[in-house]
């Protein structure tokens, strides 16, 4: 009776084994999937809140946009479009015209001589025997307009180069060719009744007065010095017809000096209300000696 009642026990000791091995078994497999699926929503949510945190600063930085934009209290609507439009083809309006002026201004030393060839007609002179031919011809009518006027000179008061029975390239010919329109209108500006009794000597200068070189991005000069004498009374008009050339002069400084001698000239006055006029009458006018510092902007166009 002993051994049927151990018999029992053992077979519900092996039974209670076999529930609770079931028992762990069943709960480990539901740990695991409790486990892979912890880790599956920590990706998914690491994702998801990566996203969120990157608009929400997108949203701040356009938050404070609008904040900055209310501040500033300008409103970009049509009318102020318009606005803005008309004020940049105002700009560019004037930019234009600064052009065309600078254009202008520089087309006189940037020309080269001119030539009727047959069948060619008006062309520019490209040949450089041609070119020397050319300017000998026009130095000798600007020494033959100052002999025929009562301007006194010398024949090294122009500083006309003499190339002898070199023909010159044409990186000689360039600074020469602005050289001659250069003392062309100051021959032409001479001879406009500016009372010049003495053309005593021009020459050109390595650099002007003033170093400044800041303008060099937008032009360069071109120094010289004009050395005469002429009635005192006159100089105003020597200096309005200077600074009214077709070269654009500059004129960066003048000493005068007393020659002690007088002329007989016409005499001008003026009177109130009219500009300066003839009386026809004669008058002894002092003369004096000047010498003016000046340079020509040389525009880079």
């Amino acid at each position: 009776m002993d051994s049927g009642i151990n018999d029992n026990l053992a077979k519900g000791e092996k039974h209670t084994e076999s529930v609770l091995s079931s028992l762990y078994n069943f709960w480990t497999i539901i740990g695991a999937v409790f486990l892979a699926m912890v880790i599956v929503l920590f990706v998914f949510n690491y994702s998801l809140l990566k996203q969120h945190a990157t608009i929400h600063h997108d949203l701040e930085n356009m938050s404070s946009m609008l904040e900055r934009y209310a501040l500033s209290k300008i409103t970009y609507n049509s009318k102020w479009i318009q606005a803005k439009e008309a004020e940049t083809d105002k700009y560019n309006e004037e930019i234009e015209k600064c052009r065309a002026l600078i254009h202008r201004m520089d087309s006189q030393l940037e020309t080269f001589f001119l030539k009727n060839i047959p069948g060619k007609g008006i062309v520019k002179i490209e040949d450089e025997a041609l070119w020397r031919q050319e300017y000998l011809k026009k130095v000798s009518r600007l020494f033959a307009k100052l002999e025929e006027s009562t301007i006194g000179f010398h024949g090294s008061a122009l500083p006309f180069y003499d190339w002898g029975t070199t023909i010159p390239t044409w990186d000689e010919i360039l600074p020469e060719q602005k050289r001659f329109w250069i003392l062309e209108a100051l021959v032409n500006a001479l001879l406009k009744n500016t009372g010049v009794i003495n053309l005593e000597k021009i020459s050109f200068k390595t650099a002007p007065n003033n170093k400044d070189d800041t303008h060099l991005p937008i032009y360069s000069t071109i120094p010289l010095t004009i050395s005469l004498a002429l009635e005192a009374e006159r100089l105003p008009f020597l200096l309005n017809d200077l600074l009214t050339a077709s070269i654009p002069f500059v004129i960066e400084n003048i000493n005068i000096e007393s020659t002690g001698k007088k002329t007989v000239g016409i005499n001008y006055r003026k009177n109130d209300g009219n500009p300066i006029e003839n009386q026809d009458t004669l008058a002894a006018m002092p003369t004096i000696s000047i010498l003016i510092d000046a340079y020509v902007i040389d525009f880079k166009t």
